[in-house]
């Protein structure tokens, strides 16, 4: 398969298995915050979920947005009025279990503690990040988040991450983490697989440390299911998704294109 073939199928699988977990959640708003997650919300409308609402850029509230996934707030703008809205009202929202987010942390740990701060030793970091964000607020929260990694690596999966930006979720709280290896829920006694693909064996190898209980019943799963997939090929028939799976080169190429056509270049 091509690399671009890859990317493609990544993003079907990822954006497929969010939109089923969002349709199934029964949130009223998902907070989306890539292309990827606004294609699997639009496509959650479609599958079971046809009165969510979408939170854009955290700052924009649109029950109703035309399918243009490229250009973050501006996408989500319909031809009805829309109801504006502060970052802070999503916040409450996810803290009365009302909303739901997709997030991608540059580290997941085993007890599902966050980190988007810096990789290395507290104060010494190899490596600066832009810092926690919404990841304490989102942790914190009894709403549903999604950890969505477009890559199931041990740089992003470990067993304790550097800098705890968003603290282990609270007991009883849905925290799910979706990635090339399959579906995962986090349980008290850690992550347990709820399904995998057929590569997902041998991805959690490569991350011992994540420390994924795999029951004998878990299933494999190949392919997304048709009609979420039909759902996602209508939100985003230009494929926007695979944006954010390519790799760099190929994604600067495809975000270029994507945006003149918006623009009506």
């Amino acid at each position: 398969m091509s690399a671009g073939g890859a990317a493609r199928r990544t993003a079907d699988l990822l954006a497929a298995t969010l939109a089923e977990e969002i349709a199934a959640a029964g949130v009223r708003v998902f907070a989306v915050t890539s292309p990827l997650t606004v294609a699997a919300g639009l496509a959650a409308r479609r599958i079971g979920a046809p009165r969510l609402a979408l939170a854009g850029g955290f700052t924009c509230l649109d029950a109703n947005p035309v399918p243009a996934l490229t250009l973050g707030e501006a996408a989500l703008v319909g031809p009805a009025p829309v109801a504006r809205d502060w970052a802070g009202d999503v916040f409450t929202l996810l803290a009365r279990g009302l909303a739901g987010v997709a997030v991608a942390p540059a580290q997941l740990d085993a007890r599902g503690r966050t980190n988007l701060s810096g990789i290395g030793p507290p104060g010494r970091p190899r490596v600066a990040l832009p810092g926690s964000r919404g990841l304490p607020d989102n942790n914190a929260s009894p709403g549903r988040v999604w950890y969505l990694l477009t890559a199931h690596s041990p740089r992003t999966l470990v067993g304790r991450v550097d800098v705890v930006c968003g603290p282990e979720p609270p007991p009883g709280s849905i925290r799910r983490l979706i990635t090339p290896a399959g579906l995962f829920s986090l349980e008290r006694e850690g992550w347990q697989a709820i399904w995998l693909t057929p590569e997902g064996r041998d991805l959690l190898a490569g991350t011992p440390d994540l420390r994924v209980t795999v029951p004998a019943t878990t299933p494999v799963r190949r392919l997304p299911r048709p009609r979420t997939l039909a759902a996602l090929h209508a939100v985003d028939p230009h494929e926007v998704r695979a944006v954010e799976v390519a790799d760099r080169h190929a994604a600067r190429r495809l975000w270029a294109e994507h945006a003149r056509r918006e623009a009506g270049g």
